[in-house]
């Protein structure tokens, strides 16, 4: 669904991508780990196009996206869920997920956003609570709906579980194969909680200081004991 060919990105004169080499198959999970300060963001940002890409493709559905404007990226069906500031803090749950629905008819939307409170149970009983007084799984939990709003064909996950909780991590991220499972949803996540994303993932790629140094199954890398021990901090793969 999404290729990425001899990718070198960055901000203004920083380069922190260099000859990246990503295929996101349709209908799966491929996950993108490794260090702080890999890169890995900026991989997303530059799918976004909220990055620079100085060189390469990106390729969606075999249409060249490459440092198209954000909003003509999600058009292509692509909906990218941010480590941070992923809500309307000041909005209520159902409002937020209007605001996400703005390219969907009125109708469309409010059906949708009743599909994504079925879908999501703990946001039901918060409907006309403002985002902000929720917990930070809860967030993850809106956040994830609000770009489900969008009806993609690829959702890009940006560290979910961030400042959260092992245990409401480890949440989140089952929510995220749930989706692949029950929805069928093609999903590239990047998540710094590596062990668990590799568990629910189908392909895997390690990204070290702004390079692949692995490409293949999920399962794969996490049993990779070298690998695992010196860049994911994995010590029994």
């Amino acid at each position: 669904m999404l290729t990425i060919r001899g990718l070198h990105a960055g901000y203004g004169k920083l380069h922190v991508l260099f000859g990246i080499d990503v295929e996101v198959p349709s209908g799966g999970i491929t996950v993108v780990v490794g260090p702080n300060g890999a890169g890995k963001t900026t991989l997303l940002s530059t799918i976004m196009g909220t990055a620079t890409a100085f060189q390469g493709e990106v390729l969606f559905e075999g249409i060249p996206i490459t440092g198209l404007p954000p909003h003509e990226v999600a058009r292509h069906g692509i909906s990218y869920v941010p480590q941070m500031k992923n809500v309307f803090a000041d909005l209520s749950v159902l409002e937020n997920l209007q605001m996400a629905g703005y390219m969907l008819p009125r109708d469309e939307t409010q059906a949708k956003a009743s599909q994504m409170l079925d879908m999501f149970p703990v946001l039901r009983r918060f409907v006309h609570r403002k985002a902000g007084t929720l917990s930070g799984g809860e967030r993850r939990m809106l956040a994830i709906a609000m770009g489900l709003m969008k009806k993609p064909k690829l959702m890009l996950l940006d560290e979910l579980s961030t400042d959260l909780a092992p245990i409401v991590a480890k949440k989140v991220i089952t929510e995220v194969a749930r989706l692949r499972n029950e929805l069928g949803m093609t999903i590239l996540l990047v998540e710094q909680m590596a062990k668990r994303a590799l568990e629910i993932g189908d392909t895997a790629y390690l990204l070290v200081s702004g390079e692949i140094r692995f490409a293949g199954g999920a399962r794969d890398l996490l049993h990779d004991p070298e690998l695992a021990r010196l860049y994911l901090g994995v010590k029994e793969a």
